[in-house]
């Protein structure tokens, strides 16, 4: 019996092209396609590869013989500017429309280039970078030594956060999934604040991703509304 491929006349490579079209395309966000590392996947998986084989494997293989680094005033400029860039994110990101008219419910998202919505796409952006900056984090731990700090839940942590930064930006960057992104910030200014405040931190951590996954859900329900509607 013919597979529906072979019935509809398409190849499986064609249908992989298809599908890559429809979701670099047609369900993201039009006002972002252009911006740095918007565009394909790619590059963020190539930086989240590069920093899973370097703190799993090559970073421990070059500290091996070496002695851990100090780098305090290192860790002190960049603890003070990350702290400083999430709450600017946060304040980004609360007056960008949580403060006036994003309901914490599932909404439509805004694609429009009303200042309210833009700006909050671009606050979204800008906190993929930063969750970029901050996996020197654990860059930080293996040339150090401390490598026990470099846990699993460390590494998924900032994983997850730059990926689903990332499902933020490109689709939803103006629903109940930018909460999570605002809790991650206000988490991460609070957290390089001092060290006692880090399991508070964890605690929010976790909370903003769930919220991210909720806001990705709640994008794949809206566009299926849409096309069932069409």
């Amino acid at each position: 019996m013919k597979t529906d491929l072979e019935k509809l006349g398409l190849e499986p490579e064609m249908e992989i092209v298809e599908t890559y079209r429809f979701l670099m395309e047609e369900i993201s966000d039009p006002r972002v396609r252009n911006w740095f590392l918007m565009s394909s996947p790619l590059p963020v998986a190539l930086t989240l590869l590069a920093y899973l084989g370097f703190v799993l494997y090559f970073g421990p293989r070059f500290m091996e013989r070496r002695s851990p680094y100090s780098l305090h005033r290192f860790m002190v400029a960049y603890n003070i500017f990350v702290a400083i860039s999430s709450g600017v994110i946060f304040y980004g990101l609360l007056t960008s429309g949580f403060t006036t008219n994003i309901s914490l419910g599932c909404e439509p998202v805004d694609f429009s280039y009303s200042p309210e919505p833009l700006n909050m796409a671009r606050w979204v952006w800008w906190l993929l970078l930063l969750k970029i900056v901050e996996l020197g984090d654990t860059v930080v731990f293996i040339l150090r030594k401390k490598y026990n700090q470099a846990s699993f839940l460390h590494i998924y942590h900032h994983v997850a956060t730059v990926m689903l930064s990332w499902i933020a930006c490109k689709y939803a960057p103006d629903s109940i999934c930018d909460n999570g992104c605002a809790h991650g910030a206000i988490a991460d200014a609070i957290m390089r604040a001092g060290p006692e405040t880090t399991c508070l931190h964890l605690h929010v951590q976790r909370c903003s991703d769930i919220l991210h996954v909720l806001g990705l859900l709640q994008k794949i329900i809206l566009q299926k509304e849409v096309a069932v509607k069409m």
